[in-house]
């Protein structure tokens, strides 16, 4: 639009009036304009509203479409079915929180975001594996080789990522040495640390394990707390009561040994005191 030197309001500024063959005369340096006024007026911009259920479930039914190739066989991330499933997965396991109506990340959340490989956090990945899902059921593709393809990527992820970055550290310091040892590992001498599951080596290369959930200790209604573990790993042994008997139904006292052979799984055996002449 051409400019006029004709004043609309109290500033210089193209005019909305129409003229023909009209442009913006030849300006000098240091040249002053009369009746120009300027202000400067401040605001805050509010931040983003925090996400819904409804909302969020269908930012995530749309989520990386812009970014989809346009023949993907499906855009956005899960499928209706899984979608709300997903959402109370990581209420769960407390990714996010519920707040009201509002979906809130939680700290555990955003760290969880920070560290993740952005191959792992793209949608686009999704879509690829949809459509290789596609390929498989027209039996253009083997499930092997689908499977095959997400075992290399995970490898891949391992190796690339195998050291924490020091970026990430004041994230998670449990993860830097700040933990307290249970005890040590029986086979190759690390440190055992408490998951949430269990006892596990810090060695990635040992897969000694105490798991809270076990047959063995179920069984006889008990689990493995970190007092039983760290004796278990301190002595081999640890003394416990009101172990329960599905034979009799009834509770006894034993001693239980951990009886480690090296595989998978860890085993254990009971050992009754010489006075109470029985064995389990």
């Amino acid at each position: 639009m051409p400019f006029s030197t004709s004043r609309c309001g109290s500033a210089l500024r193209p005019c909305s009036v129409k003229r023909k063959n009209t442009a913006l005369p030849v300006l000098k340096k240091g040249q002053v304009f009369g009746m120009v006024s300027a202000s400067v007026r401040e605001s805050k911009t509010s931040p983003p509203k925090h996400f819904t259920e409804d909302s969020l479930l269908a930012a995530i039914e749309t989520a990386g479409a812009e970014d989809m190739p346009e023949d993907s066989e499906r855009k956005g991330l899960g499928t209706p079915a899984t979608r709300a499933a997903t959402l109370e997965k990581l209420v769960s396991a407390g990714f996010v929180q519920r707040k009201k109506k509002q979906l809130l990340p939680t700290e555990k959340g955003v760290n969880l975001i920070a560290v993740l490989p952005e191959k792992v956090k793209s949608p686009i990945l999704t879509a690829e594996w949809e459509s290789m899902l596609k390929q498989v059921e027209r039996g253009e593709l083997s499930a092997d080789s689908f499977m095959d393809g997400i075992m290399e990527m995970c490898r891949e992820l391992v190796r690339e990522h195998s050291v924490p970055e020091e970026r990430f550290a004041a994230l998670f310091p449990d993860a830097h040495g700040k933990r307290e040892a249970v005890g040590t590992c029986p086979r190759c001498g690390a440190s055992v640390y408490e998951g949430k599951k269990g006892f596990f080596c810090d060695n990635r290369d040992c897969s000694f394990a105490l798991w809270k959930d076990n047959k063995f200790f179920s069984s006889k209604k008990k689990t493995i707390t970190k007092s039983v573990a760290a004796a278990l790993l301190k002595e081999g042994r640890v003394s416990m009561s009101g172990l329960y008997s599905e034979k009799t139904g009834s509770t006894y006292d034993a001693v239980v040994l951990l009886d480690d052979t090296g595989g998978k799984y860890v085993n254990f055996k009971l050992e009754f005191p010489a006075a109470k002449g029985r064995r389990k």
